[in-house]
């Protein structure tokens, strides 16, 4: 046999040799989400983590509910001068290796976040297993009030707060994104949880943790300077490219009127030029709708309705629009990083402003919106 056909017949048995260095599955602890809050002096962080119990994820159970086996989640809660201390310490009382592989969700606490998240990003950028396309959520009081939910369709809070981030009813901001703002100096956004408690039918009417997402996060400089409620917040989110179907209620005649629309199709897009007085951005918001429920006392006509209704929707989505970046102005938070904009149009500008883009952004700022609005009537028309 030929040197060369010896070698190839001998190549697969190479590619046999095993995994020296592997960690069985049953030796590992899967972490969905982590949960960073203040600590109870400022020198400390809290660093609460949720895992999965495998030996209690039977089919057919009740997502969420308490068995009598218990939950199907645990959550354990540790507090360090720093995040790989806090989480040390959770390690030592383990009996498996913590992995972070499957993390996907975390949630920080309003005061840590008001405090500064650098420490948090700069453990994401040196922990080798944990992903940068993770979410990143604000919690309105502690972040471990989140874990507390109750996972009325999932099995675990973790899952709650990833799917309905992908819901796009808002934002679905990443570790990534975090990162880029911090490195290039823009600001960022993240959903602004909601928390609290209410019956549930699931739960025998009994009163149980719920959340939600009541608006958004502003952050500059890795710390919280503001937050928009949910209109201006939608707005922005539409802004940024991220909103999914989204239903906008319209009131007219002395609120004897209504009408709903649902956007299928939401679209932005945002540009610069460069004038004699400086650089000039615009703003641009398209959505294209049905309309899906109306009352109209007048019983106008198809045409005249529809000139009322995307009248109205530029009307109140442009105020909406306007008065969300002026809140992300005052919080110093060029969310849309209209600064990047500039640098990738006319750097050489941008280095001018570069040092006090801040103050830019914040007190010169010439910005222009736009809203297209295109609405249809479907179904049956009288």
């Amino acid at each position: 046999m030929s040197p060369i056909r010896l070698f190839l017949a001998l190549l697969p048995l190479l590619l046999m040799t095993g995994c020296w260095s592997k960690v069985e599955i049953d030796e590992q602890t899967f972490i969905f989400a982590l949960y960073i809050d203040q600590g109870d002096t400022p020198d400390k962080v809290e660093v609460t983590i949720s895992s999965p119990l495998p030996n209690r994820l039977m089919s057919g159970q009740q997502a969420g509910s308490g068995t009598s086996k218990g939950k199907p989640y645990a959550m354990i809660t540790k507090q360090g001068t720093s995040i790989p201390q806090a989480l040390m310490l959770i390690q030592r009382d383990l009996t498996r290796k913590i992995n972070f592989g499957h993390a996907r969700v975390v949630i920080v606490g309003r005061q840590y976040a008001e405090n500064g998240i650098k420490d948090l990003l700069d453990w994401i950028q040196r922990e080798p297993t944990f992903h940068i396309s993770t979410i990143v959520n604000t919690a309105p009081g502690k972040a471990r009030d989140i874990a507390e939910l109750t996972p009325v369709y999932e099995q675990m809070p973790a899952e709650v707060m990833l799917k309905m981030s992908l819901q796009r009813t808002m934002l679905d901001t990443s570790a990534k994104q975090c990162l880029i703002a911090e490195a290039s100096g823009q600001g960022v956004a993240t959903n602004y949880l909601s928390v609290g408690m209410m019956k549930m039918p699931s739960e025998n009417g009994e009163l149980r943790q719920w959340a939600g997402i009541q608006g958004v996060a502003l952050y500059y400089n890795d710390k919280l300077t503001g937050v928009l409620p949910s209109a201006e917040g939608r707005a922005i989110a539409w802004a940024l490219g991220k909103l999914g179907r989204q239903v906008y209620t319209l009131s007219w005649d002395d609120d004897q009127s209504r009408a709903d629309i649902l956007f299928n199709q939401l679209i932005s897009k945002k540009s610069v030029r460069m004038g004699p007085d400086g650089p000039k951005f615009t703003l641009t918001l398209k959505g294209y709708g049905d309309l899906i429920h109306k009352r109209d006392i007048m019983n106008r006509d198809v045409k005249e309705m529809n000139a009322i209704l995307e009248q109205k929707l530029r009307e109140k989505i442009e105020k909406q629009l306007k008065s969300a970046f002026s809140k992300t102005q005052k919080a110093k938070s060029d969310v849309l990083q209209l600064g990047m904009l500039l640098d990738w149009n006319y750097p050489e500008f941008w280095e001018k402003k570069r040092d006090n883009w801040t103050d830019y952004y914040k007190n010169d700022l010439d910005i222009e919106f736009k809203c297209e609005i295109n609405v249809k009537q479907t179904g049956i028309q009288s």
